[in-house]
Formats: C-alpha cells, structure tokens, sequence
C-alpha cells in the first residue's frame, strides 16, 4: 500500500495544466481537467474541493467559472498538495510492539520499554526526511521540470484544447442565458395581457 495516494499524484499532474495559465485565459472547469486526464469528473470535483479548501487554487462555479491557482507556483509545495489532498498522516504507526514478548512475562523489563524503540526512530527519522523533500520541491520546480521533457507543440496543443473546451462551455452559458432572457420576456408580455 502506497503511503502517498494516487490522488495526489492526479492532483499533481492536473495542476501542471493550470500553473502556467495567463491571467487573460480562461480558466478550465473540474469537468475539463478531468476529461483531459481521463478521470471520473466526481474524483476530479472532490481533488479540487480539496485542493480549493486548502488554499491551492481558487474555484470558480458556473459554466464560465474555472480553476486557478489560488498563489504564485512557487510558493506551492508537493507537500502542501499532499496535506491538503490525503490529510496529515504519519509515516508509521509504532503499536510498541517491543512491550509484548512472552519472555518478559506479564512485565516487561525496563530495558525493554523504556526510550524510544530503535526502530521508531529510525521511521521518524525517514518520516522527517520525506517531509523535508515535499516541502523542498515546488509547483514551480515541477513545471519547470515538466517544460524540459515535454515538447512545446504538447503544451501548445493541450492549452488550445482547455481554451477550445472554455469556449464551448460559455457559448452554452450564453445560450442558455438567451433562452432564459427570451422566456423572461415571453412570461412578462403574457402577464401583461
């Protein structure tokens, strides 16, 4: 079992596709982003109440809303994605196993209990290790790795798509609002009659 969960790692991925996006663009809905990463929109909803919950990006309803990032990449940490996605948890659960040997019989010897257990340390201290990496590392430093690797005719092909995927979502707003405003007026010349 995964101490991290695969949310996290969809979360971390999805945020990749907003990091970037320029202030003037629209912002992809939770729909969007998870028809682009192929994941059940309720999962991709509940990641981004979480992450929005958690002050990572701001969400917007509504068919013109969206999903922005709440702060500057760089002052985003793998960790702070972590705890607001899977919650704060310990890497190990020490149970104080040591207590129970059946040599000691119904005490144990104070040697045996007494201090931490060596092999708690030992978790705590890869506990604190693994926190201070995730800390470390940024959106920002994700983004710029990912820029690397990922050729531009990707990036520029998958940013027209979530701006081509905004668009038909608020010409379907409008749409709707038209026929809104149309029966508004049907209602009030009927009333008026």
């Amino acid at each position: 079992m995964s101490h991290i969960s695969t949310a996290v790692e969809y979360a971390l991925h999805t945020l990749l596709y907003i990091i970037d996006l320029p202030d003037d663009a629209a912002a992809p809905s939770s729909k969007d982003l998870a028809t682009l990463r192929a994941l059940p929109v309720k999962f991709m909803a509940g990641v981004t109440t979480k992450l929005n919950k958690a002050g990572i990006v701001v969400a917007t309803e509504g068919m013109r809303g969206g999903i922005r990032l709440a702060r500057p990449a760089e002052e985003i940490s793998f960790y702070d994605v972590v705890i607001a996605v899977d919650g704060q948890k310990a890497l190990f659960d020490c149970r104080n196993v040591r207590h129970a040997c059946p040599l000691y019989g119904q005490t144990p010897p104070a040697w045996a209990t007494s201090g931490v257990c060596g092999i708690h340390a030992v978790m705590l201290e890869a506990d604190a290790r693994m926190k201070d990496v995730l800390k470390a590392r940024t959106l920002r430093d994700m983004a710029d790795h990912a820029a690397t690797r990922v050729p531009a005719e990707f990036r520029e092909e998958t940013r027209i798509w979530l701006e081509n995927r905004s668009q038909t979502r608020r010409r379907t707003s409008s749409s709707l609002e038209g026929i809104a405003k149309s029966a508004e007026m049907t209602e009030v010349k009927i009333c008026q009659k």
